[in-house]
């Protein structure tokens, strides 16, 4: 999971030139996501400025921090000692540094401000994690092949008779046993009318017969998630969900093959969401097509009527339409893409054939 000191040492770098243009003198981060993506490990709290980096961890994690930090000295606090307290003795009064607005809550931020001047960072690392390199890549990569070989082998032992929490159960352990590090969200499988809902959780009930099941899920590999959706069905579909999994499928595809560097979230959704409408589903697609995957599994950019920012290569990002229909359920067909200068590249493997248990 080691980050290498040449990159850390250019992520860091990138950051101060960021924070020199700001006319900062350094950047307290708070963010284990963000301490994650520029040194390595996500404890404790990072201090850059200009000449160096800092990590400020509590005792009881200092010797694994200065065992896989990459590009920061690490400094511990004594017992009892918050490691907010001991960065204000590192920095010297009346500096001005960036923190992270979304990040700090009031009681940090007021505690902090009583010896150094804040400013905002306004999303300059969150920014900087939007592009992923060719090492960030690989390990979503292996992250989505750790989540394909688990629902894989789940589709392989589940039964008519098990409930939806016996499903996510079975493919959590999958996950664990395939070299899962950590899941990176609860499991999500929701069946019959349940399956209306997007975000719905397992429940201890049967499935039943004839039902779609929509099953989400992702793992977490050397510090990096995979997300990934396929509906499948216990017992022979209706008609009704043939030409809903259908439209589906034709949604992501078209999606798919207009998704390329250049082009802006808004408009990969808007291709998606036509061929929904077209079809007669438009008004069961309910969210947003997509969204960036990373070390969080919910991260900028977004594929949905707010994304006006074109996408870049290096971006990965889901591509996930779905249509829920009342009282019937839902379908949804969710694959995992990186950004190039001519298309995308999908980095899913998994079959979208409908699957029948």
């Amino acid at each position: 999971m080691r980050l290498g000191k040449a990159m850390a040492s250019r992520r860091l770098n990138v950051l101060r030139e960021a924070l020199s243009e700001k006319g900062l003198a350094g950047a307290a981060v708070f963010n284990p996501e963000n301490i994650f993506y520029l040194v390595g490990v996500s404890a404790g709290v990072l201090y850059v400025t200009d000449s160096g980096a800092t990590i400020i961890v509590a005792d009881i994690d200092y010797e694994e921090t200065r065992e896989k930090v990459s590009g920061a000295e690490v400094v511990k606090t004594d017992f009892g000692e918050l490691p907010a307290e001991r960065l204000r003795k590192i920095i010297p009064e009346g500096r001005t540094i960036g923190y992270e607005e979304g990040y700090v809550n009031v009681g940090l931020y007021e505690d902090l401000r009583k010896d150094i001047a804040l400013r905002p960072l306004q999303g300059t690392i969150e920014k900087m994690r939007e592009v992923k390199d060719a090492d960030e890549i690989s390990r979503i990569e292996e992250a989505q092949r750790v989540t394909e070989r688990a629902l894989q082998k789940t589709l392989g032992s589940i039964s008519r008779d098990m409930s939806e929490l016996e499903v996510a159960a079975e493919v959590e352990a999958n996950m664990r046993r395939a070299g899962a590090e950590a899941f990176a969200f609860e499991t999500l499988v929701a069946s019959g009318p349940s399956a209306v809902y997007p975000h719905g959780k397992p429940a201890a009930k049967r499935i039943e017969e004839g039902s779609a099941v929509v099953i989400d899920v992702g793992s977490r590999v050397r510090g990096y998630c995979s997300d990934m959706t396929r509906t499948i069905f216990f017992g022979q579909p209706s008609a009704e969900f043939v030409k809903i999994y259908r439209a589906v499928l034709e949604a992501q595809t078209a999606a798919l093959d207009f998704l390329r560097a250049g082009v802006t979230g808004r408009d990969v959704d808007a291709v998606a969401r036509d061929v929904l409408r077209g079809r007669g589903y438009g008004s069961y697609f309910s969210h947003g097509l997509g969204h960036g995957v990373g070390i969080n599994v919910h991260e900028p950019p977004s594929l949905n009527s707010r994304g006006r920012s074109a996408l870049v290569p290096g971006n990965v990002l889901t591509v996930e339409p779905g249509a829920y229909v009342p009282k019937l359920g839902g379908v949804r067909i969710e694959d995992l893409v990186v950004v190039t200068a001519g298309g995308c590249r999908n980095l899913t493997g998994f079959s979208k054939e409908m699957i029948v248990i």
